[in-house]
């Protein structure tokens, strides 16, 4: 789909919602894993403050500016949604951070996967999927 996206000077709209906090190596998801360049591969990505950031309610899409100004005045789900909480925003700031600090939280959720998926084949489950993706 890159190739194509490339070939043709298309965006690149990526849902990250399982993916940010913890796909890729440093938790910076599809776009990491693949060597993704933001700056080039005119991406657009859409994610959630819930699920690994633990945010619980908000999202963001990101992409280049002219995208998001489309969006912010064209987009029906944009212009009908609420603000989110000053509570999610910091916390959420607070994980962002954590994860350009460190990779140890990423790394813990691997291990804790591992761990589970391991355990479970072991008392005689059959886990489907791929051992090395990490969405549980």
């Amino acid at each position: 789909i890159t190739e194509l996206a490339r070939k043709y000077d298309a965006h690149l709209f990526i849902d990250e919602c399982h993916a940010t906090g913890f796909f890729g190596k440093t938790g910076r998801g599809t776009p990491e894993y693949f060597n993704l360049d933001p700056k080039n591969d005119l991406l657009v990505i859409n994610s959630t403050l819930g699920k690994a950031l633990g945010g619980a309610t908000g999202g963001y899409t990101a992409g280049r500016a002219e995208v998001i100004e489309m969006l912010r005045n064209k987009s029906r789900p944009y212009l009908f949604s609420n603000s989110v909480a000053p509570s999610v925003v910091g916390a959420s700031i607070e994980v962002f951070k954590r994860l350009s600090e460190s990779s140890a939280l990423v790394e813990r959720v691997h291990e804790n996967t591992e761990r589970f998926r391991g355990r479970m084949k072991a008392a005689g489950f059959t886990i489907a999927g791929n051992d090395t993706r990490r969405v549980v």
